[in-house]
């Protein structure tokens, strides 16, 4: 293994036609320990498929059990990033300058990519664990898209339109919650809990019984535990429930994941709940509509960067 590539030194002529193993350095990286800036060599693969499109990936795998990057060259000057993922020296950030370097290296002119970025977050015991799509989290976060930040625009699949402007205005909406309205629907459920095991009777969950009233109760007092510690947390400092996403970070995603499951049993299907009875009242979930049109929008759109430029060897953000 003779080749070392730099996408960074422009003199580095990088030869993807010859397939074969390969080092690539990443970009710069600060060392914790002796402090300097150090670039880390990845393995990579090149591959012809079908004596069409090439394949350049690592050969090692990320901290997500996932290859380091992924892409797929296409013809005309087109590629796709089928995957990245974070390693022990290099961010999802870090690996996406060190992507865009190559493929504008290559002359690439526009790519796509497949998004399936997350949160792997420790939960309450009736929850587990459980990967939460960062595409979610992130627009909560900062009412903006991880990959907005490197130049991809979401293209509806089927209109061709964008809408980014779409999704900001939606999360937008979200921010008018209120803690009251949320506080009101999540204890006015475990009150009926309450009731309903003083009582001995069966709960009606909206126009029928629920099949599996140990299991829904398990459930909901999930969620009011998880919004209890999450309100305690973070009321005093937020105007907002979703506006506290801005205090959001991996390490802290349990605080803020469980009590969600209100919006939606998992953040891949849709919630088809949209109201509860409670105590003799209806309470509806709180823009549950927008929620769902949000994930229902961000499900369906392509990833689209129509602009690649040079990246610097240092992610800054």
């Amino acid at each position: 293994m003779e080749n070392i590539y730099d996408p960074w030194n422009l003199s580095n002529n990088i030869n993807i036609n010859i397939p074969g193993e390969y080092l690539f350095l990443g970009p710069r990286k600060l060392n914790s320990t002796n402090k300097i800036y150090e670039r880390y060599k990845i393995l990579t693969k090149i591959i012809i498929k079908n004596n069409e499109d090439i394949e350049i990936s690592s050969v090692e795998r990320g901290e997500s059990g996932y290859k380091i990057f992924e892409i797929i060259l296409k013809q005309n000057f087109y590629a796709h990033i089928e995957n990245i993922s974070k390693t022990k020296f290099y961010s999802g950030s870090d690996i996406m300058i060190f992507v865009l370097q190559i493929l504008y290296r290559l002359n690439v002119s526009s790519c796509s990519l497949k998004d399936s970025s997350y949160y792997v977050c420790e939960r309450n015991n009736f929850f587990k664990l459980t990967e939460i799509p960062l595409k979610i989290l992130k627009l909560l976060q900062k009412n903006n898209t991880f990959y907005s930040y490197f130049g991809f625009s979401p293209v509806d699949k089927s209109t061709k339109k964008y809408k980014l402007n779409d999704i900001r205005n939606l999360v937008g909406n979200l921010y008018n919650i209120t803690w009251y309205e949320l506080e009101e629907i999540i204890s006015s459920g475990k009150e009926q809990i309450n009731i309903s095991n003083s009582s001995g009777k069966n709960m009606e969950y909206n126009s029928f019984l629920i099949r599996n009233i140990n299991k829904w109760k398990k459930y909901w007092i999930a969620i009011y535990n998880s919004w209890k510690k999450f309100r305690n947390k973070y009321e005093s400092i937020s105007a907002s429930p979703f506006r506290a996403f801005i205090h959001l970070e991996e390490k802290n995603c349990i605080d803020f994941v469980g009590w969600l499951e209100l919006y939606s049993y998992t953040f891949n299907n849709f919630n088809k709940v949209i109201y509860y009875n409670f105590i003799g009242k209806r309470y509806d979930i709180p823009y549950i509509k927008t929620f769902n049109q949000l994930k229902e929008t961000i499900n369906n759109v392509d990833w689209i960067n129509k602009s690649i430029v040079p990246q610097q060897d240092i992610f800054k953000q």
